[in-house]
């Protein structure tokens, strides 16, 4: 029986979105005692975490089938949860642009082109179609 990487990132992303939606719900249960920002704050952190986190776990699992090494996988892997959670601290703890906000995004972003672009070398290079 062959055990997937991407189940195993599936599963963190699964835990760190519930972990997301709670904090939504906690900020906006005392929003009387927050900062006016951080409820639309946490909010845009955990609607951004269901925008990009799908695609990417889609792509890391296509890359898995295709026979990427399981290092690979792991790094790749790794490096999404540490970009979503420097994004969500980013956001939610900060008004305005920061440093671990401005990492986590463009870092998503990174991880899926690089991700995409493995993808269709891989199908270039083994299909022969052009």
């Amino acid at each position: 029986m062959s055990v997937l990487v991407t189940a195993f990132y599936a599963g963190l992303c699964g835990l760190l979105a519930v972990l997301l939606a709670n904090h939504v719900l906690h900020v906006r249960l005392r929003s009387a005692s927050q900062p006016k920002w951080r409820p639309d704050a946490v909010l845009r952190v955990q609607a951004n975490f269901v925008e990009n986190v799908p695609l990417a776990l889609l792509l890391l699992l296509m890359m898995e089938l295709n026979g990427t090494s399981h290092l690979m996988l792991h790094l790749l892997g790794l490096s999404l949860i540490a970009c979503r959670l420097l994004h969500a601290w980013g956001l939610s703890s900060n008004e305005g642009a920061n440093y671990p906000r401005l990492i986590g995004a463009q870092g998503t972003f990174l991880l899926l082109s690089v991700m995409a672009v493995s993808l269709i070398y891989a199908f270039i290079l083994n299909s022969g179609a052009f």
